[in-house]
């Protein structure tokens, strides 16, 4: 049996027990299928700024909530905490942890405060203490530690494994990224791996550029070089003023899918009218992300790059965020985009924007402002600094694309 206290920090900065994770060991007899359960702590559910963790799946009541996730055993609003591939490596690695040892409810108590987000796990009632800040180490240090890694995750010493633990362990991604203060901020440092076909820093960080044209709300970034290595350094949406954290859930946590899924743009829309504080202004906003990634190609566009966070007001809709076009060329999308499925078309656009509810007028003027965005987007990139073989590779797709959706 793995008991785990789940605890809660506020933006600004209180920490409250919202209740007890309790999993059952594996049952051999079932693959190793794992049963959980999640409980409110009574004083939780009592105190006035109380909120339900997941607002689909555990509303704020004192019921026992089973997870009914045998592979993961937690609820998806618990998983989000972890990080995914590289990360999860990382922490593997780090701890030593045999197969038996690797479910997500172990990987959660090994993490304890170290998770991005508003959430933390403790095995013991006692409140967990927080570190002042993420990670301050040099960031050339880092990034060089995370590149021989990312190289050879067998040469590293347990002093270098211990200084990337703590700072990477918890982002999601298949790609190396660390969490760090620098200059005063907190980011998370994305960096570029071995085997990226594509200078993937610069790509990013010129996407997150022609975001910005097209209207999107993205969080504050910068490119950082340090000798021969880069990273885009990201600001984090879920660090509070105050010097707490807005407690965040993934699209996927909020649609209750995991594994293979048909899950459509639409649907998210379905999902903004119920929970947010303002479904006004995220639908509009999640719209315009739709058509931008549909000029970009980012066909990586499953339910986990997106995500609400909650603030004073209630739920919205994050800043953009894994805005990547499609360097694999696969074409289509992971999410549907109009009833003809998953690859991209205006008459898609017109369908998508029918069950966002949104007028005509207010879709032309996003579309004019997505296409304009991308009348100059060869210049944005090279702005970015990236390298022209990388503009090859790009340029058929993206402009295939425009030349269907304009």
């Amino acid at each position: 049996m793995i008991h785990l206290h789940v605890w809660l920090r506020l933006p600004e900065g209180d920490v409250f027990r919202a209740g007890e994770i309790r999993v059952a060991d594996p049952d051999p007899r079932r693959g190793g299928r794992l049963r959980g359960e999640f409980r409110y702590d009574p004083d939780y559910l009592s105190h006035p700024d109380a909120f339900a963790l997941d607002p689909f799946h555990l509303p704020l009541n004192d019921r026992i909530f089973s997870a009914n996730r045998p592979q993961s055993g937690i609820h998806g609003i618990f998983e989000d905490s972890l990080p995914d591939d590289w990360g999860r490596h990382l922490l593997i690695r780090r701890f030593r942890l045999g197969r038996n040892d690797q479910s997500p409810p172990r990987l959660l108590a090994l993490l304890g405060t170290g998770c991005l987000g508003a959430l933390a796990y403790t095995t013991t009632p006692a409140p967990p203490k927080f570190p002042p800040s993420p990670v301050s180490a040099d960031l050339e240090t880092l990034i060089a530690a995370a590149g021989r890694y990312d190289d050879n995750p067998g040469e590293l010493t347990d002093d270098t494994l211990a200084l990337l633990f703590r700072a990477a362990s918890s982002p999601g991604g298949a790609r190396p990224k660390v969490i760090i203060a620098h200059q005063g901020v907190n980011w998370i440092a994305k960096l570029r791996s071995s085997r990226d076909p594509v200078d993937m820093v610069r790509v990013e960080a010129a996407s997150l550029v022609l975001a910005r044209k097209a209207g999107l709300e993205v969080p504050e970034f910068r490119v950082e070089t340090m000798g021969k290595r880069s990273a885009l350094l990201i600001r984090r949406f879920d660090m509070a003023p105050e010097g707490g954290r807005f407690h965040t859930a993934s699209m996927q946590t909020l649609a209750g899918v995991e594994g293979y899924y048909r899950f459509g743009y639409s649907d998210m829309a379905d999902i903004l009218r119920q929970i947010a504080s303002q479904p006004e202004r995220d639908l509009p906003r999640l719209f315009r992300q739709a058509v931008f990634n549909l000029f970009l190609g980012n066909t990586d566009d499953h339910l986990k790059n997106f995500a609400l966070l909650r603030d004073q007001a209630g739920w919205r809709l994050t800043p953009a965020f894994d805005l990547i076009p499609d360097v694999p060329l696969r074409g289509e999308h992971v999410l549907d985009i109009g009833l003809a499925g998953n690859h991209p078309s205006k008459a898609g656009i017109e369908q998508m924007a029918k069950g966002f509810g949104l007028s005509a007028a207010k879709r032309k003027q996003i579309l004019a402002d997505v296409t304009a965005a991308f009348l100059d987007w060869e210049g944005v990139f090279q702005d970015q600094c990236v390298p022209e073989e990388d503009l090859m590779r790009l340029r058929g797709d993206i402009e295939r694309r425009r030349a269907l959706l304009r």
